[in-house]
Parts: structure tokens; C-alpha cells; sequence
């Protein structure tokens, strides 16, 4: 059977991966775009910048960084809080490389939901007092079982490319730790880990995620368990807590109570942008 006619479609909410992010690449164009301030002059300047792989290639990175790191005004590149952080000398490569990863998350769904239902619930079960190590790692049976839950339409080569992006991207980004398979120069396993972000990385994806909702605080136990943020740099909740407090310590974060709950309220009318200038002073 030829893989146009062995197609999967199901009433599933997602289309396959299949085009991958270079963080490099995305980091030097995200500079370009706020240099040129046009979408237009944009695309053009940023074929000639990438390294010379095919055309192709080069313009579906540039899509790729105006879908899903810029926001646009017709022909106007918006200057936001993220991208003045993102362009910014001073601001630490890896604090950079988090705040890439909030917003990939952000642009592609797909990737989020498989921190929330393949890797975190992995790393919590390996935390078990009783677990072995080896509990970390995700089988491909795992990643596959997942997909087939969700994928909208795929064939065998679409489905294989979007578990690879998946699996190298969570990686690159850090949230999955791989290696190699004795005997095979391809094959790798990957293991699921929690993470510990910079606290300004947390807290300002915290801010978006506020102002993606239209909230103005949340309980701190939503936030520690049930927040997007906290799933998406899969950080066990004593983290997320030391994340909050020391939003408070930086006078980030206002510690309410709603009767004996306590809530966590972000200063400012707005968030991201006081977070984002509270980063660029600190840079």
C-alpha cells in the first residue's frame, strides 16, 4: 500500500510535526526582526541571513519565527516585552533558550499536552520513594499511544516525524534527557526529569499565562499544581513554591489571601511588562 493511501484520519484535534525549531537560528532572527521592524523586509533579509541550506529550508524557518515568536500589526513587527528581553545583550543565553521554550509551547499545543500526559506524569511516578530509575523512561509505545489519541489525520512518515520532533525538541529545550542505544547510531532513549527554570523565566510565563486568561491571581495551589506553567517546566511543587516566594522577595508577587487560601497576584496592571523590565534591569 503507498503512503498516500494508508492515511489515518480520525476526529482528533491535531495535525503532525514535522517542521523543526533551531534555537539558534531563531534567536539571531528575532534580533533581525527588531532591528528591521517590517514584516516585509523581514522576510527578505532573513532568507539571505540563515546559513545557506535550501531555499526551502530557509523560508520555513522564517515562517516559522513569525507564526510562533511574533506578533504583527500588518506590515509592523510589535515590539513586545519578550522580544525586547529576547534581543537584549545583557540577558542570559539560558534564561533566553526558557522563554523560547514558554512560547513554543504556547504556538504548538501538541508539544505542551505531551509534557502534561506523557512526561510529567513519568517524572511523578519515578519519584516515588519505591521507583526505580529506570521508571523515567518513556517507551516508544508510550509516545506512540499518545499520538494516536491525538493526532487529526497522519501516514506511518508523518506520525514517525512528529514523535521525533516531539522527543527532539523536549530535549533540546531540556525537559527530557536522552541517550544514545549501545549498538544502534540512531536509536535513543529518553527519560523524563523535572526541571528547575530560572524564576524569572517561571514568573514571566506565569505573567503570560495570566494575561492569556484575563486573571488578575489564582490560589498558590493552583498555581504549584494545576498551572501551565507549572506543567509546562514540569517543576515539582516544592519548586514552583520557591518560585512564588522569591517573586515575592523581588516585589513581583503580592501574597493575598481569599479566607485561609492564600492567592498569588502579580504586581502591576501589566505583568508581562513589569516582568519583562524587572529582567532587563537585572540583565
Amino acid at each position: 500500500m503507498s503512503e498516500l493511501t494508508n492515511v489515518v484520519t480520525t476526529d482528533h484535534l491535531y495535525g503532525p510535526l514535522t517542521k523543526s525549531i533551531d534555537i539558534e537560528q531563531t534567536c539571531m532572527l528575532l534580533n533581525l526582526a527588531y532591528e528591521l521592524g517590517s514584516v516585509s523586509a523581514f522576510k527578505e533579509q532573513g532568507l539571505a541571513l540563515l546559513p545557506q541550506t535550501s531555499r526551502v529550508r530557509r523560508q520555513e524557518v522564517v515562517r516559522l519565527t513569525l507564526r510562533k515568536f511574533l506578533v504583527t500589526d500588518d506590515d509592523r513587527i510589535v515590539v513586545t516585552p519578550f522580544l525586547r528581553v529576547m534581543v537584549n545583550p545583557k540577558v542570559e543565553s539560558a534564561l533566553k533558550r526558557e522563554l523560547l521554550y514558554v512560547y513554543y509551547l504556547r504556538s504548538t499545543p501538541l508539544a505542551w499536552e505531551a509534557v502534561a500526559e506523557v512526561v510529567l506524569p513519568r517524572a511523578e511516578a519515578a519519584n516515588s520513594s519505591l521507583a526505580q530509575p529506570s521508571n523515567r523512561e518513556i517507551q516508544i509505545e508510550d509516545w506512540n499511544a499518545f499520538l494516536e489519541r491525538k493526532l487529526r489525520s497522519y501516514t506511518n512518515t508523518t506520525f514517525s516525524r512528529t514523535r521525533r520532533h516531539l522527543t527532539a525538541h523536549l530535549t533540546k529545550f531540556g525537559i527530557l534527557e536522552s541517550e544514545r542505544v549501545e549498538g544502534n547510531a540512531i536509536a535513543k532513549r529518553f527519560y523524563a526529569r523535572f526541571t528547575e527554570p530560572d524564576p524569572r523565566a517561571f514568573l514571566f510565563s506565569l505573567a503570560t499565562e495570566f494575561g492569556d486568561h484575563g486573571w488578575i491571581s489564582r490560589s498558590l495551589e493552583w498555581v504549584v499544581t494545576n498551572s501551565w506553567t507549572r506543567i509546562t517546566f514540569c517543576a515539582r511543587s516544592v519548586y514552583t513554591r520557591f518560585a512564588v516566594e522569591q517573586g515575592e522577595r523581588w516585589g513581583l508577587v503580592i501574597r493575598e489571601y481569599f479566607g485561609s487560601q492564600p492567592q498569588v497576584t502579580l504586581k502591576g496592571p501589566d505583568p508581562v511588562e513589569t516582568l519583562s523590565r524587572f529582567i532587563l534591569s537585572e540583565g
